[in-house]
């Protein structure tokens, strides 16, 4: 995976300090983004199989003492590197144009 969604970014944000489930992930999400991303269960699932099939996010086992049945995703070491590295770009664009800050 080249060059990250602001979806997939996001998404790894939401578990890069942290294991999840989908329904906190969908929380997390709206907490990360100001409710400026609203992410449906259906939408956040293929997201994260194309996290994990590039190996960006792994699930993991769930916690002790909370229903099995959930599943739990967390970001890898190659995930928050390529987060880091787009944020990095972004950070970059965003310097080198000023307008796009509203700073001209």
């Amino acid at each position: 995976m080249d060059e990250l969604t602001l979806t997939e970014l996001v998404v790894l944000a939401a578990v890069s300090d942290a294991a999840r489930y989908g329904y906190e992930l969908v929380e997390r999400i709206e907490q990360l983004t100001e409710g400026r991303i609203q992410m449906r269960p259906g939408n956040l699932y293929r997201v994260i199989d194309r996290l994990v099939a590039a190996r960006l996010v792994n699930e993991v086992a769930p916690p002790a003492g909370v229903d099995a049945r959930r599943r739990y995703f967390r970001a890898t070491a190659a995930g928050k590197r390529a987060a880091a590295e787009q944020l990095s770009m972004y950070s970059g664009v965003l310097d080198r144009v000023p307008t796009l800050r509203g700073n001209a």
